[in-house]
């Protein structure tokens, strides 16, 4: 067995800090999905192709009274009220307070068969992340879960726990070949 080389060594803690930040940095994405909900996954190709399947959007506060033809918003669905609809405005109607907005879809051939109100409106778009939609669905997933953050987070413990071991066999080796005793700094004591 020969001594463990130090750039090794180095590589595998950097190998085990890396997996372990991107675990964490994956968990706390999640906690924050789930907690917060900051971003929206798109479910339609309504506003192709500005905005696709699979895509997530930010959603950001608007004041219903400023709204106007030509923007993107997130309203709830007159039909389900639990999901969002994110279409552009192609009329406003009603006074400030009590606006009334008609809505398309950018790829829809006719307009929304109904009208959103101001109380409906969540938000606008603040950004939109093509493709993220999908991995934050993956993510939430159980399969996506053991592949994104258990998995690299039991990867690094098992590093980190092998490169401790074969350290302590490197030293026990030299300090039976030699009579000496190793220290952590490596230098050497009878």
């Amino acid at each position: 067995m020969r001594r463990l080389p130090r750039f090794l060594a180095s590589f595998t803690r950097f190998i085990a800090a890396v997996l372990i930040a991107a675990a964490l940095a994956l968990a706390l994405l999640l906690i924050g999905q789930r907690v917060f909900s900051p971003f929206h996954v798109v479910i339609s190709n309504s506003m192709y192709p500005q905005i696709r399947t699979g895509d997530a959007v930010v959603v950001k506060n608007i004041d219903g009274s400023e709204i106007k033809v030509g923007e993107v918003i997130i309203f709830r669905d007159p039909s389900k009220p639990d999901d969002l609809i994110i279409h552009r405005v192609v009329s406003v109607a009603g006074d400030g307070q009590t606006q009334v907005y008609g809505t398309k879809g950018d790829n829809n051939p006719v307009n929304d068969d109904w009208q959103v109100n101001t109380g409906e409106v969540v938000g606008g778009v603040a950004v939109t992340f093509h493709k993220f939609g999908w991995f934050l669905d993956f993510l939430q997933s159980p399969k996506g879960y053991v592949t994104c953050i258990a998995v690299p987070t039991a990867l690094s413990i098992l590093l980190v726990f092998l490169l401790g071991v074969m350290e302590r066999l490197n030293k026990l080796r030299i300090r039976k070949m030699t009579g000496f005793h190793v220290d952590p700094t490596g230098q050497s004591a009878k």
